[in-house]
Parts: C-alpha cells; structure tokens; sequence
C-alpha cells in the first residue's frame, strides 16, 4: 500500500532554491573561511559563525521540506518518476561531494610543496561538519533545482 508523502514543511520552488543558496553559501564561506581565517587560538571570527548558522538553519529547512523528505522516503512510498528523481540525486550528490574530497586531497598534496595553509584539529573538523551538513542537504538542493517551474503565479507561495 503506498502511503503519501507528508513533509512537515511545504516550501514554494523559489524559496527552496533561495533557502539552496543559504545553505551552500553559509556552509561553504561560514566553514571553509571560518576555517582559513580561524584566529592563531583556533577560534572561529564571529562573522564566520553567523554564516555558519544561516546555511545549518536552511539545510534543516530543506531536509525537513518536501524535496528533502522525498529524498528520506522508502522506495514503497514513491512511484517510479520519484524513485528515478531521487536516485539521480544521490548519484550527483555523490559525485559532487567525491570531487570536494579529491580537490581537497589534491590540495593536502600540493599544500606541503608550496607551504600551502593547512587545516589544524579545530578547523579540520568544522570543515568535517560543514562537508557533512552539506551532504545532507544537497539532494534535496539538486531537487530543487532541477525542478521546472510550471507557473509563475503557482510557485508565488
């Protein structure tokens, strides 16, 4: 018996790719700049951490969202055109975060040659978080956008 989806926040499509842009932009410049920028004690620059929790506040939102539900729900509670959707997702999600994870290794290589920044214990493990908070959110992020708008009056709530 399929059950339907219920997602206990329904967002309009230009407000899920808007909350996107939150999520990759506070995530990304909140940690990796926090991170880099990171005072000489391992502190974060207050700035960095408001980032921070502007993108972790609209990856929730997205993950809780229809689009992000559509993504956590079993494969007896979608039909074939959902099924397809949400795996794509996960296979671009996948390859997005293996590239981030190259690029980075590519940079732990290149970084001992030129006397490259390097993250310490503090900062490696918020760009951990942030790798993961970001993980989380992107399927639903490649979901919105990969949405087409049918009417502009229509996606306006």
């Amino acid at each position: 018996m399929k059950q339907a989806l219920n997602p206990p926040l329904r967002l309009s499509l230009r407000t899920a790719r808007f909350l996107s842009l939150l999520v990759l932009g506070g995530i990304g410049i909140g940690y990796l700049g926090g991170a880099v920028f990171a005072a000489p004690d391992g502190t974060t620059p207050m700035g960095f951490l408001g980032l921070r929790l502007i993108g972790l506040f609209s990856a929730v939102a997205l993950f809780i969202e229809g689009r992000g539900q559509l993504t956590q729900a079993s494969d007896a509670m979608l039909d074939e055109r959902e099924r397809a959707l949400r795996d794509k997702s996960y296979v671009a999600t996948h390859q997005i975060m293996i590239m981030a994870l190259f690029g980075f290794f590519l940079w732990s290589i290149l970084a001992k040659f030129i006397d490259g920044w390097m993250p310490g214990r503090e900062q490696a493990l918020d760009l951990l978080s942030g790798f993961a908070i970001t993980s989380m959110a992107l399927p639903g992020i490649i979901l919105a956008w990969g949405e087409r708008v049918v009417d502009d009056a229509e996606d306006a709530g």
